[in-house]
Order: structure tokens, then C-alpha cells, then sequence
């Protein structure tokens, strides 16, 4: 997959100055390029079959609900504050530049459904791991982590879930 990093753009100081932001939008315009990036994570969730797989949003939500689709699964938007109808459930976390936090619906999922949670990026783990603790929360079974890039200088992975399984299909 190392052929596809010449697709990924950087923009330097976005969303905040000091961070490096890893541009997809070049390999999700070219349906090609886009699918040879979700083919391994395509086929890992074909051989688990998990329940459902969670999309972090906002970038989370384009490969989780592809994967969905493609794998005939549920799906369901883990999403930032006050965008979700009813009873959400939700948890406050540290990011490398500030707070924020995440929410689910209630009730989205029977207890200890297994699922997968999936973003576009890994970077310092801290949002992959206030997610994961969200999932719990509300009763799920989460099962692994599966990600487009990981930035391994940041080492988010030490911050996942060690017994579980974690895929990134480009690194750098």
C-alpha cells in the first residue's frame, strides 16, 4: 500500500497549528484507488464478521459505512456533541490540542454485540480509545480497530486495547 502515500495530501498546521493533517480526499474522488485502500480492511471484516462496525466521526463515517455496505453489516456514527436525536450516551476525553467529546444513541445495539471500530486515521489513540470506552459503555463488545493511516511516531496503538486486534494499511 505504499504506492498510495504519493495520493495522501499533507496540510501543515490544520486543524490547528503543529498538526500535520493527512488529506484523503485524492484516493476517495478516484473509485480505483479507494478500493484498493479498503480491500485488506474489506477483507478482514469479511473473515471476523463482526455485528456491526462503528464509524468515528466525521472522516470515520466514509470507511465504516463503505465497509458496512460492502460487507452487509450495521453501522452505526459515533458523533461529536449535540448532532444525535433522543437519549445519547456520551464521554468527555483529552485530544493533543484541547477536549472534546463523543456520543452514541441509546439503545443502537444489543448488549455485547461485537463490533469493530473503524477511523480513517490513528494517531495519538486518544480518540480511538474514548470511543472504545463509549462502545463499552453502552454495552457493546468491541472486538477490534481497523484504520486507513496510522502515524506510528505518535504511538496511539500503546493506548489501544492490546488483546484486541488493531489494523492500519498505510503507515507512516
Amino acid at each position: 500500500m505504499e504506492h498510495l502515500k504519493k495520493y495522501i495530501s499533507e496540510i501543515k498546521d490544520f486543524p490547528k497549528d503543529g498538526i500535520a493533517y493527512k488529506d484523503l480526499n485524492p484516493i476517495y474522488k478516484d473509485p480505483k484507488k479507494w478500493s484498493q485502500i479498503m480491500l485488506p480492511l474489506e477483507q478482514l471484516i469479511k473473515s471476523i464478521k463482526p455485528d456491526y462496525l462503528a464509524g468515528i466521526e466525521s472522516r470515520g463515517f466514509i470507511t465504516a459505512s463503505a465497509l458496512a455496505f460492502k460487507n452487509q453489516i450495521g453501522f452505526f456514527p459515533i458523533r461529536k456533541p449535540n448532532k444525535l436525536p433522543g437519549k445519547i450516551i456520551g464521554i468527555n476525553y483529552q485530544l493533543e490540542y484541547g477536549e472534546d467529546r463523543l456520543e452514541i444513541q441509546e439503545n443502537l445495539f444489543k448488549k455485547n454485540s461485537r463490533i469493530i471500530l473503524v477511523d480513517d486515521l490513528l494517531a495519538t489513540g486518544g480518540t480511538a480509545t474514548a470511543a472504545s470506552q463509549l462502545i463499552r459503555k453502552a454495552g457493546g463488545n468491541l472486538i477490534g480497530y481497523a484504520f486507513l493511516i496510522e502515524l506510528t511516531r505518535l504511538n496511539g496503538r500503546n493506548k489501544l486495547d492490546k488483546k484486541l486486534f488493531i489494523e492500519s494499511i498505510i503507515k507512516y
